[in-house]
């Protein structure tokens, strides 16, 4: 059985290998990334604010993107031949139909997984921007700076929730978006449309890089630093270039199934943002540090050489055993919460000799005791042998 659902031929030309390599490689790399990211900030800074948590969101919505998309591969995105797609394929995949010989896109099928995906990309990519645009909101210190980045997130927000809205909405009636049986009603332009959104988004892409350069301009840091934050943002502007080869890939197709090229760039775009989002951050880890100052690759070599796995794997394993160790809070309220503290008729108790209630105590007097777990003190003083004693011991003889 081949990977592509209904097909007659298992062994079909597909380029599904590559749209899945793509996305699982950047969902482990994005992965890594944020959870490297909120160590950092959790276990070195000591502040997660809510630009982190804005990056672990938007790494949930990219991943169920990423899912989708790879469940579009088993109906079909990835086949290289239009005369490969089952009909029968064709409500489940979902995409844009392209009729070359009249040289105008339409939408006539644009079903469930197409549908559920977007809402999720458009999310993801509001998601990693909103996030750079916090990081440098929390510190900035200019009123008009500080300002200015509060209208971009508001923008940008309100932008990205107008994209939703519409492509929750791209034909009326809505159920038409999945049923091509629906003959009536009407879609949007799927050229114009994307083409549209890939434009603004652009902007915004460009407006979002371009968010620290007055922070970069009048900081503390050294020359040096700058200039490598400033060029680590710079290359976030191949994010802005793949929203351009994704308009220049939807003009150039010549059927439905060559949106896996828009799709691929799609996964990238989405990962490759959470990835730049969360470099920032990263700076506060020590292996990064003499690279910063010195800003060497020797430096960085000397760093990353000294890096002592064992001791950090010590580290996490002595923070664990804080957090659930014997006598850790949260283990005690473990315990009482699972009901360890209350009397149970299946634990067997075991009295001390010489308790008050003695070693044949009944059940029936035990069970008069909240806890299971009993223990008792006894103190017996004695002045045996004191001078005392024994001087009125021979008064009276």
């Amino acid at each position: 059985m081949g990977w592509t659902y209904n097909v007659v031929d298992p062994n079909v030309a597909t380029n599904a290998p590559t749209v899945a390599g793509v996305g699982i490689f950047f969902a482990i790399l994005s992965l890594s990334i944020v959870c490297l990211r909120i160590y950092v900030r959790k276990c070195i800074v000591r502040a997660i604010n809510i630009d982190d948590w804005l990056i672990v969101a938007t790494w949930f919505l990219s991943f169920i993107f990423v899912c989708i998309t790879l469940a579009q591969t088993r109906w079909g995105l990835g086949l290289q031949r239009i005369e490969d797609m089952p009909p029968q394929n064709v409500y489940e995949f979902g995409i844009v139909r392209f009729y070359p010989a009249e040289r105008e896109t339409r939408v006539a099928d644009n079903h469930k997984l197409q549908y559920a995906g977007a809402p999720f990309y458009i999310c993801a990519i509001l998601g990693f921007k909103l996030s750079i645009i916090f990081s440098f909101l929390r510190i900035a210190v200019d009123r008009t700076y500080r300002i200015a980045i509060i209208c971009i997130a508001i923008t940008c927000s309100m932008f990205y929730f107008c994209f939703f809205v519409a492509q929750l909405n791209f034909c009326h009636p809505v159920a038409k978006s999945w049923d091509p049986t629906i003959k009536g009603g009407s879609c949007l332009s799927a050229l114009e449309f994307y083409t549209a959104m890939g434009s603004i988004t652009f902007v915004f892409d460009i407006l979002t890089m371009l968010t620290p350069i007055p922070i970069l301009l009048h900081s503390c840091f050294s020359l040096r630093k700058n200039i490598l934050i400033g060029v680590l943002f710079l290359l976030g502007t191949f994010i802005s270039i793949i929203q351009i080869l994704r308009i220049l890939s939807l003009r150039s197709q010549t059927s439905y199934l060559d949106t896996f090229t828009i799709l691929t760039w799609s996964l990238v775009e989405v990962n490759l943002g959470i990835v730049l989002a969360s470099l920032i951050p990263l700076a506060s880890l020590p292996v990064f540090q003499s690279f910063l100052e010195k800003g060497s690759p020797q430096s960085l070599g000397e760093s990353l050489a000294s890096f002592d796995t064992r001791r950090t794997i010590d580290k996490v394993r002595d923070g664990l055993k804080r957090k659930l160790g014997r006598g850790s809070e949260l283990r005690n309220r473990m315990v009482l919460f699972l009901g360890y503290g209350e009397l149970r008729p299946d634990l067997e108790q075991e009295q001390r000799p010489g308790s008050r209630l003695g070693v044949n105590a009944s059940t029936e007097e035990l069970n008069g005791f909240p806890m299971g777990i009993l223990k008792t003190t006894e103190v017996i003083v004695s002045r045996e042998g004191s001078a005392y004693g024994d001087a009125k011991g021979q008064e009276e003889a």
